[in-house]
């Protein structure tokens, strides 16, 4: 026994805690561990959210080329293009553009092209130094949950539940309100803080990572993210909440970014009763009666609907009754769009005996809309 007590006994009962730890989960310095377990899990209880998310952009940032080579939606058979399609390992994006990520040693890099998924041709894409940008460094800490920096891996490839709620597995293992994060109940400035940690360019404290490494909703991420772009004299934290107010209103609403959310979590269940896309949006916009008039430009919801100049459908979904989906990322209307063929014309739906001019004078026309924010 008194032989145990030696500097190298010390050292074995040390080794054997730290395995013990490991093997719980834990952290030698007495901090649990981060434990993710994907949104998968996460279904298991909250299958109406679940489905929500899954049609949202953000369940499908990235693609897996390998697994599912039809994630890759571009022409490769362009003999312009510098890569083939099995140099292909994921994808990024695919609403606007598509970009396309090969590997090179032990980590992932952006190719040189990106595919306009609009205009349907190939765009040049960082051509100068890509192989210098690798994405473990650039881009993974917003692109998937639970990134590790010492292997590189993640638990998944998306912006998932916990990209919002935090680290999950004490939640699924006792669901409980103490153990996971509910934006709603943040204050708001630290609600806004999840959306800023990848919407808002910044670097981490180390200025090795273009995004807030280390950083969990609910913390204040000041502390974590330095800003790319500051005005003279401003607080990390100011240029924060800044930044993200300017992503919003070039996101053509302020409310746009919440409705991305507001789509999964929706206090209006269907379960049992139709639920119009209208009583949706209205749970939580809720318009009088003139202003309602006012913001839709046209008498009632019946004349003209929410969806019908918000709505954004998957060009690659079938027009049945059965496939006819609603997108949870709306749009708000604008002069473009509403005669625009690469984006929807929105307003031709309906007025097909108007020139395409017609609709694009008629809304630039309209004074600043009503916007009842929830």
């Amino acid at each position: 026994m008194r032989k145990f007590f030696t500097p190298k006994g010390v050292l074995v009962c040390l080794l054997f805690a730290c395995a013990a730890l490991a093997a719980m989960g834990g952290r030698s310095d007495g901090a649990p561990a981060l434990r993710y377990v994907g949104s998968e899990k996460c279904a298991s209880c909250h299958q109406i959210q679940y489905k929500g998310w899954v049609k949202t952009f953000h369940s499908t940032v990235v693609g897996d080329a390998k697994k599912d080579p039809s994630v890759i939606m571009a022409d490769m058979s362009d003999p312009d293009v510098p890569f083939k399609k099995e140099d292909v390992y994921f994808t990024i994006g695919g609403h606007w553009d598509q970009r396309y990520l090969t590997k090179i040693d032990d980590d992932y890099y952006i190719l040189p092209r990106l595919w306009s998924v609009q205009s349907k041709k190939w765009r040049p894409y960082s051509t100068y130094g890509w192989q210098k940008r690798p994405y473990s460094k650039y881009c993974i800490g917003c692109h998937s949950v639970g990134f590790d920096p010492k292997t590189r891996g993640v638990v998944e490839h998306a912006v998932g539940c916990e990209s919002c709620h935090g680290a999950g597995a004490a939640h699924a293992a006792k669901p409980g309100k103490g153990n996971i994060v509910n934006p709603k109940r943040l204050p708001e400035d630290r609600a806004e803080e999840i959306c800023a940690s990848c919407h808002v360019r910044g670097k981490d404290l180390s200025g090795e990572y273009f995004f807030p490494l280390g950083w969990k909703p609910g913390d204040d991420l000041s502390k974590v993210l330095v800003p790319l772009e500051k005005n003279e004299g401003e607080s990390d934290r100011d240029a924060i909440h800044r930044l993200w107010d300017k992503w919003r209103a070039d996101r053509e609403s302020q409310s746009r970014a919440r409705c991305e959310v507001c789509g999964i979590h929706q206090n209006v269940k269907p379960q049992g009763q139709k639920v119009s896309v209208d009583a949706i949006c209205m749970s939580c916009h809720d318009y009088d009666e003139k202003q309602l008039s006012q913001h839709i430009r046209h008498k009632t919801l019946a004349s003209a609907g929410c969806s019908d100049c918000h709505q954004q459908k998957d060009p690659d979904v079938n027009e049945s009754k059965e496939n006819n989906v609603h997108s949870y990322s709306y749009f708000l209307i604008h002069p473009q769009g509403c005669w625009d063929t690469e984006i929807q014309n929105r307003c031709g739906k309906c007025h097909a005996d108007k020139p395409k001019k017609w609709a694009y004078d008629t809304v630039i026309s309209w004074e600043k809309p009503v916007v009842i924010d929830h």
